[in-house]
């Protein structure tokens, strides 16, 4: 009697095909930095993973990028439209593999109120599906945080959607402390259910922060205050957010999508002076106002929430038009892991309902970027086109925002990547 030997699956990844020395001719090079035109018959030459010229293909009123000899160039002169790699900010991309599937899932080790201290940059598996399909779809850079249902996850990092292991497409981390109100936060902690207690217990452990670095600074001399500090000092959650909220002034990045629960953060804020940033936000255009005149960004995704149920009844397709034209700094995410590929149409939705189209390209590159201290300079830079930076961009042949525009390349982490249309 034969017996069949069972087997593991494994899931299939693409293997990019790697080149880090090549040029780009295209149509626009759009850079997306502040106050710069788009550069027309653009060329970008990339040197051992770095941007060395970016510029115009001819001598002209932009420098011209002469082409090195025998250099790799791609040609997409005719009709392609170059633009820093796209940004997601809410996905899971790196966290979960297979949605039904716990042992793809990476989450928080345990049920606590304050887990300043986990950090989502231990956890990220590089090699997953959901990564290859963002990056084939112009986006190569994701925020990863940590998942559950306490009031405070941890630690954010950012990272591209391309490399082996973590450490080498790490952008940046930690990049942001994350604390969920509302629904997330109520179903693992039932004594901070009430969302006036999710908030007590805020406003408590920033106070005890707060107080944890001032004694480090001010040194206490009574021995009750001092028993008082250590026993704070012991606490890593306490630590953690005393290191990164107070002394290294990392935001505060609060999911949430109710007015109220944004309108009670914003209060928080404004008692404790913390950097703070709405994440979710479907009821954020209600309060663009109070947004606008203290200055939070706002992540908002998924741009084409529906308007069901107590957390988003009062959702509107016109969101990221409203806060924008009330002054609101805004960045959009899809708020998903498999489908963060369509990035670039979440914000062609919100084109389509009034925000401008530059307004929209740089809410998903140069925007999110800003709002979570990214860098902007140097070879990790991301969210524009700079010289000196690793290669980071897409290339399309028609609008980015639309179904029209196909994308034709990638590269991430300063090489060049395989594309659908170049298989």
């Amino acid at each position: 009697m034969k017996f069949l030997v069972p087997f593991l699956v494994l899931p299939f990844v693409a293997v990019p095909c790697l080149a880090d020395t090549f040029a780009i001719d295209a149509r626009e090079v759009r850079t997306l930095v502040p106050g710069a035109a788009t550069i027309e018959n653009g060329r970008i030459v990339v040197q051992n993973g770095r941007i060395t010229c970016l510029g115009g293909q001819n001598a002209g009123a932009i420098p011209s990028c002469p082409l090195p000899d025998g250099i790799r160039r791609y040609d997409f002169s005719k009709n392609g439209i170059v633009t820093p790699g796209f940004i997601e900010t809410l996905g899971r991309i790196g966290q979960v593999e297979v949605d039904a599937e716990d042992g793809s899932h990476d989450g928080i080790a345990a049920k606590d109120s304050n887990l300043a201290q986990v950090r989502a940059v231990d956890g990220i598996a590089m090699a997953s599906r959901a990564m290859d399909a963002a990056r084939l779809a112009g986006v190569t850079t994701v925020l990863a945080r940590p998942l559950g249902g306490a009031l405070v996850t941890g630690q954010s990092a950012a990272f591209h959607t391309s490399g082996l292991t973590v450490d080498v497409a790490l952008v940046q981390a930690p990049v942001a402390i994350h604390v969920n109100l509302g629904e997330d936060a109520r179903q693992d902690m039932p004594l901070v259910g009430a969302r006036s207690g999710q908030m007590a217990v805020l406003r408590s452990l920033l106070q005890n922060a707060k107080r944890l670095m001032e004694a480090d600074r001010k040194k206490p001399k009574e021995a009750a205050e001092k028993d008082a500090i250590q026993h704070l000092r012991e606490d890593p959650g306490v630590a953690a957010l005393a290191d990164l909220v107070w002394r290294k002034k990392l935001p505060i990045v609060v999911h949430a999508h109710r007015s109220d629960e944004i309108a009670a953060a914003l209060q928080l804020q404004k008692e404790l002076g913390f950097r703070l940033v709405i994440a979710g936000g479907a009821e954020a255009h209600l309060l663009a106002a109070e947004l606008a005149a203290q200055k939070i960004p706002v992540l908002l995704g998924p741009v084409r929430v529906a308007p069901f149920g107590w957390n988003t009844r009062q959702a509107r397709p016109e969101a990221a038009a409203i806060l924008h034209a009330a002054g609101v700094q805004l960045a959009l995410a899809t708020a998903e892991t498999h489908n963060a590929r369509n990035l670039r149409f979440e914000a062609g939705f919100a084109v389509a309902h009034g925000l401008p189209a530059d307004v929209a390209l740089a809410a998903i590159t140069r925007e999110p970027a800003a709002i979570l201290g990214l860098p902007t300079a140097g070879p990790l830079a991301v969210g524009t086109l700079v010289e000196g930076q690793l290669a980071d961009f897409a290339v399309f042949d028609g609008d980015p925002l639309s179904y029209e525009g196909h994308t034709r390349f990638v590269a991430a982490s300063g090489q060049a990547l395989d594309s659908p249309q170049q298989r």
